[in-house]
Parts: C-alpha cells; sequence; structure tokens
C-alpha cells in the first residue's frame, strides 16, 4: 500500500511540475518527484524507490518515447547514486545533501542521452544543468528535511 501511495505521489509532482511556468534553461525542471523518491529510499527501501522510479519513468511514455528514455536513465542513475551516497555518507550529509546528489546525477544522465542523441554540441548544456541542480536539489531536500518528521509520524507513510 505505501508504495502505491509514494508511486502516484510521485507521479502526481511530476504532473504538477509539468504546469509550472518553465525554468530559463530548457527541459530543466526542479525535480518534485525526487522527493518521494528520496523518501523511499531513506524511509522505505531502495527497491520501493527503484519501483516508484519505473513508475515515474513509465508515465513519462505520455511525453513521448525520448522523454520516457531521459526519465529512466536520469532517474535510475540518481537513484543509484542517491543510494550509494546514503550507504557510505549518510553520516555526513542530510537531505539536501542527497538531494543535490539526486540532481546532478539525474541532469547528467539526462545529458548523457541528449549528448547520444544531438551529438557534440550537447557538451556547452552541461554547466547550465550543474548549475540548475544545486539549487533544485537544495530545494527538494530541504522540502525533505521539513516533510520527513511528520510523514514518519503518519501511520500512512511508515513502512511495515
Amino acid at each position: 500500500m505505501l508504495a502505491a501511495v509514494l508511486s502516484t505521489l510521485t507521479v502526481a509532482l511530476s504532473f504538477l511540475e509539468e504546469l509550472l511556468p518553465p525554468l530559463p534553461i530548457p527541459g530543466a525542471k526542479l525535480g518534485l518527484a525526487n522527493i518521494t523518491v528520496m523518501y523511499a529510499l531513506c524511509g522505505v527501501s531502495v527497491p520501493c524507490a527503484a519501483g516508484m522510479v519505473i513508475v515515474k519513468a513509465t508515465f513519462a511514455l505520455l511525453r513521448g518515447p525520448i522523454a520516457c528514455l531521459m526519465s529512466t536513465v536520469g532517474s535510475l542513475l540518481s537513484l543509484f547514486l542517491m543510494a550509494l551516497t546514503k550507504r557510505f555518507f549518510w553520516d555526513k550529509l542530510s537531505f539536501v545533501g542527497l538531494g543535490v546528489v539526486g540532481a546532478v546525477a539525474h541532469n547528467m544522465g539526462q545529458w548523457v542521452i541528449s549528448y547520444l542523441l544531438l551529438g557534440f554540441a550537447m557538451t556547452y548544456y552541461a554547466p547550465l544543468l550543474l548549475l540548475l541542480a544545486i539549487p533544485a536539489g537544495v530545494i527538494t531536500g530541504s522540502v525533505l528535511n521539513v516533510l520527513y518528521p511528520y510523514l514518519q509520524n503518519n501511520s500512512l507513510f511508515r513502512k511495515g
């Protein structure tokens, strides 16, 4: 039940983000859905978070196969690096640090796909994505920093 609720929230946040005004960098987004993925990673389990990533990527098919591919690669790389970071550096980081790791990894995963599709011209886009990833990760991590204790105290969001 918890995985279904979190997956639904992940998809809802992705759709909500589509309704927000565009950021100054084409195709860039805040990554609001990463809040629920980080919650699942830290409050539930890696398999739950991975399932949410797959559900989110599947729904990205509504925007087309390229969007789905970019979402899948970015999200899986993000989850992988956040899981490693949590495992080895959690005592040195907070949700904000985890959010930055996830945002940078997601943007770089998407950049790799765009580079493979569009070529060398995408090289100049990477620094812009990195610049956006840092505040985006700080925002998503800060939101989870505030929400996490409340979610842990709500029986709907506790594993078990």
